[in-house]
């Protein structure tokens, strides 16, 4: 009988150290300029950080021609991973609500029509996915331990500019998604179910706004 928790009998491969290298100190100079309060706060500076983010992961595969299995783009059950991300982030997102009502009206992404779906559902996961939890997550875990390595990739996750800017309640929470989706991309070595977690999580807000 097959069970809805299989073990990934053929893990995907990872980046080396080095190769990470320049993904991680731009996150961390990001990071260090958004908590200093550096962070530069013209509106033409709002969309550097998920081009950045975006660009440096698909540059770093072209250089050292590999394949977005080393992200954890994986086909096998990617269905089902989405499903089972999409329910971690419902359950991450309704405690977070419920602990902080005012959160259904803040985030980074926007609440309503179709940038509510594009940016919400797709963009966001997508770039930020990619870099923390395949670009930087996968290496870490490999070389550091999945412990280890979840809770840095969520940490680098919390601080980036978008998010230290909502203050430290949501930063919280924040950090707490960091890890759970560290560890879902890490126990289904796929990261389709960072993904559903992700976008459910920022679509909720959303869609809950229709009837609050």
């Amino acid at each position: 009988m097959k069970t809805l928790f299989p073990p990934a009998t053929a893990r995907s491969s990872y980046l080396p150290l080095k190769a990470i290298a320049p993904g991680v100190a731009l996150i961390v100079v990001m990071n260090v300029m958004a908590v200093t309060g550096t962070w530069p706060s013209d509106p033409l500076w709002s969309m550097a950080p998920s081009i950045m983010l975006f660009v440096i992961p698909w540059v770093t595969l072209l250089v050292l021609r590999q394949s977005p299995t080393v992200f954890a783009y994986r086909r096998d059950r990617a269905g089902l991973n989405f499903a089972w991300g999409v329910l971690a982030g419902a359950i991450w997102r309704g405690l977070s609500m419920f602990f902080n009502y005012r959160i259904i009206y803040a985030g980074s992404v926007p609440t309503e029509g179709i940038n509510l779906i594009f940016f919400g559902l797709i963009w966001v996961p997508f770039v930020e996915e990619t870099f923390f939890r395949g670009y930087i997550g996968k290496t870490l875990n490999a070389n550091l331990g999945p412990a280890m390595g979840i809770f840095l990739q969520a940490v680098l996750f919390t601080f980036q500019p978008v998010h230290w800017q909502q203050g430290w309640l949501p930063l919280i929470s924040i950090f707490g998604f960091g890890v759970i989706a560290g560890w879902l991309v890490e126990r289904w070595d796929s990261i389709w179910a960072g993904w559903g977690a992700h976008g459910f999580a920022n679509v909720l807000p959303g869609i809950l706004r229709l009837f609050v």
